[in-house]
C-alpha cells in the first residue's frame, strides 16, 4: 500500500509541473477537477486529428487512437484504472480473484442494462472474449487471452495464455469494451456494427456516422453507475488534420475541445483569452535508440558512449516539450510506479571532449557520418541531435521518409540512429516492445536482434510474470542498469500530451495512452 501512495505522489507532482510550467497560461491539469455533478442539454463539440476508419477496432484486428476515445464513451469495461493512483476499481465487474497463475474469475454487476434492454450476463464477456481473441489475435487486444468460461449468469472465468498479473490492468483500456452477441445482430453483424455499434452499456449511446463530417453520441440516460453525471446531453466528433484549424475552431465558439496538438504548438495559444491550454505526462518517455546491427558504426559502443556524451539533453527536453518538461533520467516515466532515476543530473551534462575521445579510440578520429530515421514531425528534435553531435565530429543526415517506408526502415533496421518512444504503463506482455526477442520475427526489436541478449530477455520475461510490485521494480532498476551499462539507448525527455479547450471547460480527464475522456468534461 505504502508504494501505491508513493506512485500517486509522484504522478501528481508530475502533472501539476507539466502543467504549470507555460508561464503565464491558464493550463488545466488532466485528471485534476472534481467529478461533475449536472446534467444540461448542451452539446459537446470535439475535434479529433483525423476520422476513424472504423471504431470497434477488435472486429477489424486493429486499435486507432481516435476510435479508441469514441468507443471508450459507449463500451464499459470489467474494471477501471484509477488514473491518479494506478488503483483497479470495479466497474462490470464487482470483484475478481486469480483462481491460479492463468484463470481470473469476475463477479459481474447484477443492474447493469447493455443497448437493446437486456440486463449485461456472462455470456456477454464470454462473446466479447471470443470477437477479441478471434480477430484481434496478432494485437494486445486478443494475442494474451485463451477464452472465458462462463460459471453462471454473473461469474465468468477469463483465460490467459501467459502468466502475467499485470494483463488485469490491460482490461480497463477501451478495446476491451463489453458487447453482446445481440446488439451486434440487431445492428447487422459485425461488418455492420463497425460503422454502427449500437452496442455496450457506456456512458454514451451512438446515434450517426456523417463519413467525412462528424460522428454524434447521446448521453445514456439508463447508465448504471448513479454516481456518474454526463453534463453534455450530446457529443459530436469533427475530424481534421490540421492543428491549427482545430484550435481555431475553439478560438470562434464552434468547437470545445482540440485534441492532439503539438505541445509546441498548443504553447502558442496561452495568452489566449477564449482558450484555456491543457499540458500533461501520458507514460510515454522518448528515446535515441541506437542501430546494433553488424556493419553500422553505432554496433560499437564506444560510438554510442560518445553520442550519449555529445547530447544536450536540456536543449532535447526544451524543444520536444516547448520548456514543460524536463530531461528523462529513466527509460519511463516518472509517473509510472516502476520509475528509476537511472541516471543523474551530472551524467547528463555535455561532455564534448569525452565524446571525441571516445570516437578517436573507436576509429573515427577523423570524423564519422550517420543517418537519422524520422517522420517530418521529427525534424525539431533531430536538428537538436544533429547539431549537438556535429560539435563532436559527427555528422548526421535526417532522413524524413512518408509513415509507410518509415515502418519498413525501422524495422528493417535502415537507419543508424532512431527515436521512438515506449509507453509503460504497467508489466503487460508487450512492456518493453523495442527489447524483447519475442518480437524480432515481426521485425520490432529497434536497434537489432543484437539488443536482445539472452540474460536480457529472460530478465524481461521475469519481470512481467513477477507477482510482487516492489520486487519488480527493483527488477525494472537492474534492467535499466544493464540497458546502461551497454548504452543500448539514451532517455530523452518524458513526451507529454496538448489539447486547447474552451475557457469555460473543466473536467478533462483521461483513458489509457493519456487519450482525453470526453465523457468527464463540463461548465
Amino acid at each position: 500500500m505504502k508504494f501505491k501512495k508513493i506512485a500517486a505522489l509522484v504522478l501528481s507532482a508530475a502533472m501539476i509541473l507539466s502543467s504549470a510550467s507555460l508561464a503565464g497560461a491558464e493550463i488545466i491539469g488532466a485528471d485534476v477537477d472534481a467529478p461533475n455533478t449536472t446534467k444540461s442539454e448542451e452539446t459537446l463539440k470535439v475535434g479529433l486529428a483525423s476520422e476513424p476508419s472504423t471504431l470497434w477496432g477488435a472486429v477489424a484486428g486493429q486499435v486507432e487512437n481516435e476510435a479508441q476515445i469514441v468507443m471508450s464513451t459507449l463500451m464499459d469495461t470489467l474494471i477501471r484504472v484509477d488514473k491518479v493512483t494506478g488503483e483497479i476499481l470495479p466497474n462490470l465487474a464487482t470483484a475478481w480473484e486469480w483462481t491460479d497463475d492463468t484463470h481470473c474469475k469476475f463477479t459481474l454487476r447484477d443492474d447493469v442494462t447493455m443497448t437493446d434492454g437486456t440486463p449485461l450476463v456472462a455470456d456477454d464477456v464470454v462473446y466479447s472474449v471470443g470477437v477479441w481473441t478471434e480477430f484481434s489475435a496478432n494485437t494486445d487486444t486478443g494475442r494474451f487471452i485463451a477464452g472465458a468460461e462462463a460459471q453462471d449468469e454473473h461469474t465468468v472465468t477469463i483465460e490467459f495464455n501467459t502468466v502475467c498479473p499485470d494483463l488485469l490492468s490491460m482490461l480497463s483500456w477501451s478495446n476491451f469494451g463489453i458487447g453482446s452477441e445481440d446488439e451486434v445482430n440487431a445492428a447487422g453483424g459485425l461488418d455492420a456494427v463497425q460503422k454502427s455499434p449500437v452496442l455496450g452499456s457506456g456512458k454514451y449511446i451512438f446515434k450517426e456516422w456523417v463519413s467525412g463530417q462528424s460522428i454524434t453520441l447521446e448521453r445514456n440516460e439508463n447508465y448504471w453507475n448513479p454516481d456518474y453525471q454526463g453534463y453534455f446531453k450530446n457529443i459530436v466528433f469533427t475530424f481534421t488534420n490540421d492543428a491549427a484549424a482545430r484550435e481555431m475552431a475553439v478560438e470562434s465558439g464552434d468547437s470545445q475541445v482540440a485534441v492532439d496538438m503539438p505541445v509546441i504548438q498548443a504553447a502558442t495559444y496561452k495568452d489566449s483569452p477564449n482558450v484555456n491550454v491543457v499540458v500533461y505526462d501520458f507514460g510515454q518517455v522518448t528515446h535515441l535508440w541506437y542501430n546494433m546491427l553488424e556493419g553500422h558504426a553505432t554496433a560499437d559502443v564506444r560510438v554510442r558512449q560518445a553520442i550519449d556524451k555529445a547530447i544536450n539533453f536540456d536543449a532535447l527536453a526544451m524543444v520536444g516539450t516547448a520548456g514543460t518538461g524536463a530531461p528523462a533520467l529513466g527509460y519511463l516515466s516518472p509517473i509510472s510506479p516502476y520509475y528509476n532515476e537511472t541516471y543523474t543530473t551530472e551524467e547528463r551534462v555535455v561532455d564534448i571532449d569525452g565524446a571525441k575521445a571516445l570516437l578517436e579510440e573507436a576509429g573515427y578520429g577523423d570524423g564519422l557520418e550517420l543517418d537519422i530515421l524520422g517522420l517530418q514531425d521529427s525534424v525539431p528534435t533531430y536538428t537538436v541531435i544533429q547539431e549537438n553531435l556535429r560539435a563532436a565530429g559527427i555528422t548526421v543526415n535526417i532522413v524524413t521518409p512518408d509513415t509507410a517506408q518509415f515502418v519498413g526502415d525501422a524495422f528493417g533496421g535502415n537507419y543508424d540512429l532512431i527515436v521512438v518512444g515506449e509507453w509503460v504503463p504497467n508489466r503487460n506482455p508487450s512492456a518493453f516492445v523495442f527489447l524483447n526477442a519475442d518480437n524480432i520475427a515481426s521485425g520490432f526489436v529497434i536497434g537489432g536482434p543484437k539488443v536482445t541478449t539472452d540474460e536480457l530477455n529472460t530478465l524481461i520475461h521475469d519481470i512481467i510474470k513477477e507477482t510482487d510490485q516492489e520486487k519488480a521494480h527493483e527488477m525494472i532498476a537492474q534492467l535499466e542498469q544493464m540497458m546502461k551499462a551497454d548504452t543500448i539507448q539514451s532517455n530523452l525527455y518524458p513526451e507529454l500530451k496538448a489539447a486547447v479547450i474552451a475557457s469555460d471547460l473543466k473536467g478533462y480527464g483521461t483513458i489509457e495512452r493519456g487519450f482525453v475522456d470526453v465523457t468527464t468534461l463540463y461548465k
